[in-house]
């Protein structure tokens, strides 16, 4: 009854937003010069002027052209009439409104007020505008406000030289709000520079001589305003469609397969004590050489990975007929499989065992993995000979113990203490149970499995929906993000699966779209003797982790698959195209054995982490040299489920 009245509802809902997005049609946009500003009408009533602040010495011309009914391509060329020895320059469009929501896409949700985290909150610090260099952005300079007829989105042509860097600053005020664009590049009155922390800011210098010239070229797209922040959609797929996309060259899959399992198998393979499984990762030691890292070295999900690495290695066995994948892959689950505790939780991290900690907490994103991965294990242990109902045992009393606890509203914890005590509810990361509740039912067809999943389902949602950002997904910050969504996805695709029901499309399409707000469109330019120069990382295909860690990595690899799903269930090829640059952009740098950077050479299969394409860490080196297990894990998984496809 519950999946019936949620299918009747969101029906209604379609219909009505059918309805919005018919009756709410952009009306006759044109440019008009009022005062001698060139403005944006709407049958004849301005939305929003062009403002271009005057320079001594400098001359501008600008150049308004319509690449559609809702999107215009500004150029602006400066001019310099003599010599200047330092230069500001400034391009902006006002939204003649005032915003109910406003977003620089990965950097700023509304003013980042949700959660712990000491980034960067509001528009302003110290009373001064925060301006953002364009690296932070996944489109270039993106900056988005919804006013109160219209959504209003601007971005810029990336730079194709260094001289060509620039910076955005959004500021929402009572009756507008200006959409500025500032040459050189600069970040004040701070940059953010490291997780929960501020260096003084910047702006670099640069000088022109007289006749030399600098062109900025920015896109302005409105259009109406569309309940659930639904307007995004509308400009998303304008840049998606406008952004250059270069094609990456990677290993073949069969390759990536081998280094992958080579990975595991070679190098974060441990036996530690009773345990038996795999290490989080490489770091180097103090003589420059590789080693696992020696504190907080098991986990059975998120960056560990142990369940996932052990369900491919059952793969393997099953191509190539591997004994040592076999054994290894078993011996990971049977070691896991200890850690059941009598009240249905599981213990996540291995290191509370060894430890003797009995207290350590339990998190939502590592115990959805484990139910998800112990379902799918109990199958693959099967198809390679073995039976292990304890596996799915194990999967069915997290789900027990999780629906046991769920609130009224729907919400799960975030975390809990082994005795079952929730400590934090908080953000959207308890989502990440909700596929386990889906296969709970699909094995078992017990209707509170999908009772609850749904309850929580609708939860997450909801808050996606009116807030415009999904919350805590990454166990190492307390802010906005991206990775909170992936279980969302993942749940929309998994109930449109079993029930056919199109509604859930259309919230898969929700998530999507707000996911592409955290994706890169565009390659950065950097120095010729930078890390990304250096060794070919290109920048177009990777995501941003959240407001609160302001650098790129491969955790989209995650998603693939629902991409590629959502693909053929609509039609739309944006999704399908937006995968294939995740996966080649998060193929790079994966070491076949010769891959030598920093001056060490990394092994078989190993990939680092981080990637610090904005002023963030140690971005002197913006290749870091963390060897963390989980985007192998990713690969490998993702190659499970869709390697025909890529």
């Amino acid at each position: 009854m519950e999946l019936v009245k949620r299918i009747e509802k969101v029906v209604i809902l379609a219909i009505l937003v059918c309805g919005m997005t018919s009756c709410g049609k952009t009306g006759d946009l044109r440019w008009e010069k009022m005062d001698g500003t060139l403005t944006l009408v709407e049958n004849g009533n301005p939305l929003g002027v062009l403002v271009i602040p005057e320079v001594e010495g400098i001359t501008h011309k600008e150049k308004v052209e319509a690449l559609d009914s809702s999107t215009f391509k500004i150029t602006c060329v400066f001019k310099a009439g003599k010599d200047l020895d330092s230069v500001l320059l400034q391009t902006g469009f006002n939204h003649l409104s005032k915003s109910g929501f406003w977003m620089i896409p990965s950097v700023n949700y509304n003013g980042n007020d949700w959660g712990r985290g000491k980034e960067p909150k509001g528009a302003k610090e110290g009373g001064q505008w925060r301006s953002v260099s364009f690296r932070r952005t996944p489109i270039p300079g993106a900056m988005y406000s919804e006013g109160d007829r219209y959504a209003v989105a601007t971005w810029a042509k990336a730079p194709t030289t260094m001289k060509e860097n620039f910076s955005c600053s959004l500021r929402p005020g009572e009756s507008q709000t200006e959409h500025v664009y500032l040459w050189p590049e600069e970040e004040l009155p701070l940059t953010y520079s490291n997780r929960d922390h501020f260096d003084p800011g910047f702006r670099n210098i640069q000088s022109l001589r007289e006749g030399e010239t600098v062109e900025f070229q920015i896109f302005v797209h409105v259009t109406p305003l569309l309940a659930e922040h639904r307007s995004t959609r509308s400009f998303l797929d304008k840049a998606w469609e406008l952004a250059t996309k270069p094609q990456v060259e990677v290993l073949p899959q069969e390759k990536l397969w081998e280094l992958g399992i080579r990975y595991a198998k070679e190098s974060l393979w441990a036996e530690d004590g009773d345990y038996k499984g795999f290490s989080i990762g490489l770091v180097l030691d103090n003589n420059g050489a590789w080693r696992q890292r020696p504190g907080w070295k098991y986990e059975i999900g998120w960056c560990g990975q142990n369940a996932s690495y052990a369900i491919s290695l059952l793969e393997d066995y099953l191509k190539n007929g591997s004994k040592e994948s076999l054994e290894k892959g078993i011996a990971t689950l049977d070691t896991w499989s200890k850690c059941g505790l009598p009240n249905g939780l599981f213990v996540t991290n291995y290191d509370y065992i060894l430890n003797g900690n009995p207290n350590g907490s339990i998190d939502a994103c590592n115990l959805g993995t484990a139910a998800v991965n112990f379902f799918e294990a109990c199958d693959m242990a099967r198809k390679c000979g073995m039976e292990r109902p304890e596996y799915e045992r194990i999967a069915y009393a997290i789900c027990d113990f999780v629906v046991s606890d769920q609130q009224e509203n729907g919400c799960y914890a975030k975390g809990w203490l082994p005795n079952g005590e929730s400590i934090y509810r908080e953000g959207t990361i308890g989502c990440f149970l909700v596929p386990a509740m889906i296969e709970a039912y699909r094995r078992s067809e017990d209707k509170k499995y999908l009772d609850s999943g749904l309850k929580a389902y609708n939860h997450y949602l909801a808050e996606l929906k009116e807030n415009g950002f999904t919350t805590a997904g990454a166990l190492d910050t307390w802010c906005i993000d991206k990775e909170s969504s992936i279980s969302l996805l993942r749940s929309a695709i998994r109930f449109h699966r079993l029930t056919g029901s199109p509604e859930f499309i259309e919230d898969a399409l929700a998530v999507s779209y707000y996911l592409s707000t955290w994706l890169w469109h565009y390659d950065g330019i950097y120095p010729e003797d930078d890390d990304f120069s250096e060794y070919g990382y290109h920048t177009f295909g990777a995501t941003s982790v959240s407001v609160q860690h302001n650098h790129l990595d491969p955790y989209a690899l995650y998603w693939v698959p629902e991409w590629m799903e959502l693909s053929d269930l609509t039609g739309d090829s944006q999704w399908k195209e937006k995968a294939l640059a995740i996966w080649r952009n998060s193929n790079q740098l994966v070491s076949d054995g010769t891959l030598e950077i920093h001056g060490h050479l990394r092994p078989a299969g190993s990939q680092n982490e981080a990637y610090f394409e904005c002023a963030w860490g140690n971005y002197s080196e913006r290749v870091n040299d963390w060897l963390v297990a989980w985007p192998g894990a990713f690969r490998l998984e993702t190659l499970r489920r869709v390697g025909g496809m890529l």
